[in-house]
């Protein structure tokens, strides 16, 4: 069980960040799901699945989350 420290932090056991690949500059973003909350690893990995497919003119879902949110290093 994770501890919430005063600046809202919380520690991800070894095991589970194991098993997400979990690893320091890892991005994760928390969901809601009906009555619980879900930790979603790799978002934008998640926002490419949820596009692929859906451009015709040959822009790939890189191309548009470049043009909408600025170039990603």
């Amino acid at each position: 069980m994770s501890k919430v420290t005063a600046k809202f932090q919380i520690t991800i056991p070894q095991e589970i960040r194991k098993d997400l690949c979990i690893n320091p500059g890892s991005h994760v973003d928390i969901v809601k799901e009906n009555n619980k909350f879900v930790l979603v690893v790799n978002p934008i990995e998640e926002i490419k699945k949820r596009w692929r497919g859906r451009f015709k003119n040959g822009q790939t879902v890189d191309d548009y989350i470049n043009d909408v949110r600025g170039k990603i290093n």
